[in-house]
């Protein structure tokens, strides 16, 4: 588990708008470290189980296999995309005896890149109409 603290921005019938800072890489020791701790806060929107207010401090608490499971796909379809593409490209222009198949091949890796993208968005937004568990409030702080 995850646990994050939210700051209630907005609450708009059963789902509420939270501020969420980031979490400092130096563990709040920001003399100790050369990182920008002055990174803008997340906007993110979630249940409002708890009836927060406007103004309110909650507990966030996010489930470890369900961020790792978002993150596998963010991360990796793009990176498998990206590679195939070049893998591809360079096989294809290569044996059509394309002198610059190098380029081409590159080209075919970012346009597959654009694709990955797309298909990512889509997968986002039908994981977001099944409002699963990844993040949860626990309690009003």
């Amino acid at each position: 588990m995850m646990d994050q603290v939210g700051f209630v921005r907005k609450v708009e019938g059963d789902s509420m708008e939270l501020e969420v800072r980031r979490m400092s890489g130096c563990g709040e020791n920001c003399s100790n470290c050369s990182s920008s701790c002055d990174a803008p806060a997340h906007i993110i929107t979630i249940e409002n189980q708890l009836d927060a207010e406007v103004g309110d401090f909650v507990e966030i608490k996010g489930h470890s296999k369900n961020i790792l499971m978002y993150t596998a796909i963010v991360y990796m379809i793009p990176l498998a995309f990206l590679i195939i593409g070049i893998a591809v490209g360079n096989s294809i222009f290569k044996s059509k005896g394309y002198s610059n198949y190098e380029l081409l091949s590159f080209g075919t890796g970012m346009l597959s890149l654009a694709i990955s993208l797309l298909i990512v968005k889509l997968i986002d937004k039908k994981m977001s109409v099944k409002k699963n568990s990844t993040l949860s409030i626990t309690r009003i702080l």
